[in-house]
């Protein structure tokens, strides 16, 4: 015997269930991540969390509403240059091997609905936090990027993750036009016009990065040569050398990443019987918000290989750095720094 007033209560439940889940968008869908992991997240995903700070910042550049918060707090200086929802976010710590290490208890607290991996794929560090991440009960996916041409496939990804696809195939187009554009004019840049550069990292100046290092890819992407030519001993970088191999470098240019370092190189005797030094071919490269250049390595490298190129061809590649940084932190950032600002964030 039928049991019609069964099935009219199933069917009123099961509908009833259906409006609940799309009231509170937990919905469930499949997506393939970049691990090629099938995994299931809500049809429309409004709190993200990031285990680094490259994949914050991509976050940042997609919708940084989307953030439950950061991974260490905003640089100096960095606020003005951010979107005001960011300003207040807590620091959560991530899972990037140094730094600050995640709070588990405040990334529950912070309740995302995914939490998004990322890194090159080289990286044991995700792998290595995966079981944490499975007791969780958060859904979570991987993000890869080795390169600065894979920030592109990155954004595309991201895009299907959040469900801005239109932003993020804009963003992606950026980057990939602007590369295009690198590679044509170095391709017309000789041999012989192209520097030795040295890296130089930490507040003295003698820790750097090999020239197969991922940290120090915008020297090679510029068709310069890295004086410090090796295998990265590890993903981290930043390896310490002596002042007397810098000497016998003898590089052409230096990229500086730390302001105290670069006020007092000029000053110094020792350095000052460098090439680069001498003909005043020294470099500070802008940090604001994010490093152009590394530490973390991020889509800013966009806007970063273009400041370079202006550094070491500028008879080459005389583009209005100025006008441009206005164009990409209005795009990226969705900020509208003055030209009195973006001066101080390139020259200091």
């Amino acid at each position: 015997m039928k049991c019609p007033k069964a099935g009219r209560l199933l069917q009123v439940l099961s509908f009833s269930l259906v409006l609940l889940a799309l009231a509170l968008n937990v919905w469930p869908r499949e997506i393939t991540d970049m691990a090629g992991r099938r995994v299931i997240v809500p049809d429309i995903i409004r709190r993200a969390y990031s285990s680094s700070p490259p994949v914050t910042y991509l976050i940042t550049a997609i919708d940084p509403t989307l953030l439950v918060g950061l991974n260490f707090p905003i640089a100096e200086g960095g606020k003005e240059y951010l979107p005001k929802c960011m300003h207040s976010l807590p620091v959560l710590g991530g899972f990037f091997g140094k730094g600050r290490t995640a709070n588990i208890e405040m990334i529950m607290k912070a309740k995302p609905d995914v939490i998004v991996m990322g890194g090159p794929k080289t990286s044991s560090m995700t792998e290595k936090y995966e079981s944490t991440l499975k007791n969780l009960g958060i859904p979570f996916v991987y993000v890869y990027f080795d390169t600065v041409a894979d920030y592109t496939e990155a954004f595309r990804f991201l895009g299907q993750l959040f469900n801005k696809e239109e932003r993020t195939a804009r963003l992606g187009k950026y980057g990939k036009d602007v590369l295009a554009e690198i590679g044509q004019t170095v391709e017309a840049i000789p041999a012989d016009r192209r520097p030795r550069v040295y890296y130089a990292e930490d507040k003295d100046g003698l820790a750097t990065d090999c020239d197969r290092s991922y940290h120090a890819e915008l020297i090679n992407l510029v068709g310069a040569r890295n004086v410090h030519r090796c295998t990265p001993k590890d993903t981290m970088g930043m390896e310490r050398i002596s002042f007397e191999q810098v000497v016998l470098y003898n590089p052409e240019v230096i990229l500086v990443k730390e302001e105290e370092f670069f006020r007092k190189i000029f000053r110094d005797p020792g350095w000052r019987r460098i090439k680069a030094v001498r003909e005043k071919r020294v470099y500070l490269i802008p940090g604001i918000p994010f490093n152009w250049f590394d530490r973390p390595p991020s889509f800013m490298r966009f806007l970063g290989v273009q400041w370079l190129m202006n550094c070491l061809y500028p008879q080459h590649y005389g583009k209005d750095m100025i006008k441009e940084t206005g164009a990409f932190y209005r795009l990226f950032l969705g900020v509208a720094p003055t030209e009195k600002q973006i001066h101080r964030i390139i020259y200091g």
